[in-house]
């Protein structure tokens, strides 16, 4: 074969190579990325978020995830009295299934799950269900701190669930429980950390910024190199711009949904039922807004330095 031949095949196979959207496996074959789901404020039980479950399950089928994560607001109305109530079966393990979804199921207390027996849900790691197997909820505690590795070991990534009625209530709650976040993550060795909360940092939904969280906890986000901070609450999908490096991921559309109007940190907003999808690898981190019907509402990636 002639050089000039050769050379345009090496061409064209290098351009087919840097422009794929996102790809997720290492040289050897074994996937070297950590992938999750979100979705918050899900816990109705109804059509809607039946619908979510059933895109997020597509969404696991297409390419498999480590966890999902739940940013609050499991159990509407008023969270659930005990790990036998009868709203576990009926607004998570049927809206979730463990045929379609059979991931860890990481989940931190919204405002609406402290209206009865927030303990119950933290009762409820380890639960065995009538069937025999284990459920997949995963709340060890009101805050925990846990990690996730790609298949192949190349990428670490910290989630630490925290607890932010402690931090919008009283000034000694708000103390204590910052004291333990700020030791938790002066203490990580991953490289990636995601903090995930139930109420707003920045927002531009029906409650807004958060003033409290603005003075309090988002210093310690950016001190600390946090790459990202996952809520809900706001009942929309929303993506703020990075502010002060770090990225505020909005996913609260996962049983009901309210206007969203876009304002000075945006960078996508809907007012839609839906879910979020994070792939990072060591290098880059991809967010994808997926509504529940399945389709892609809004994509993008993010490339940061890594650490030597």
């Amino acid at each position: 074969m002639k050089r000039t031949k050769i050379a345009e095949l090496l061409l064209l196979a290098f351009l087919l190579t840097a422009f794929l959207p996102f790809s997720v496996t290492a040289q050897n074959g074994v996937d070297s990325v950590v992938s999750v789901l979100v979705v918050g404020d899900w816990g109705t039980g109804g059509k809607g978020a039946r619908r979510v479950g059933e895109a997020m399950a597509a969404s696991h089928g297409s390419g498999a995830v480590q966890a999902i994560v739940s940013t609050g607001d499991n159990i509407y109305p008023s969270g659930v009295s005990c790990v036998d109530d009868p709203q576990w079966d009926s607004k998570f393990e049927r809206i979730f299934p463990a045929e379609s979804l059979p991931v860890p199921f990481w989940a931190i207390l919204g405002n609406h799950d402290y209206r009865k027996n927030p303990d119950a849900q933290v009762a409820y790691t380890g639960h065995r269900l009538e069937d025999g197997s284990i459920t997949r909820w995963k709340m060890p505690g009101r805050y925990w701190s846990t990690r996730l590795r790609s298949p192949d070991g190349a990428v670490e990534l910290r989630l630490v669930g925290i607890d932010t009625q402690l931090l919008v209530g009283n000034a000694g709650t708000r103390k204590s429980h910052l004291a333990w976040l700020d030791s938790v993550l002066a203490a990580s060795e991953e490289e990636h950390i995601f903090v995930i909360g139930h109420h707003p940092v920045y927002s531009h939904g029906h409650y807004g910024n958060n003033r409290t969280l603005v003075r309090h906890l988002a210093p310690l986000l950016v001190g600390h190199g946090v790459r990202a901070y996952l809520n809900g609450h706001e009942h929309d999908l929303q993506l703020i711009k990075p502010i002060d490096g770090v990225r505020y991921i909005i996913s609260g559309g996962g049983g009901g949904k309210r206007k969203s109007t876009p304002g000075k940190h945006t960078e996508f907003s809907a007012s839609s039922l839906g879910f979020v999808r994070i792939d990072l690898r060591s290098d880059r981190m991809h967010i994808a807004y997926v509504d529940s019907g399945g389709k892609l509402l809004y994509e993008t990636t993010d490339t940061f330095e890594t650490k030597p």
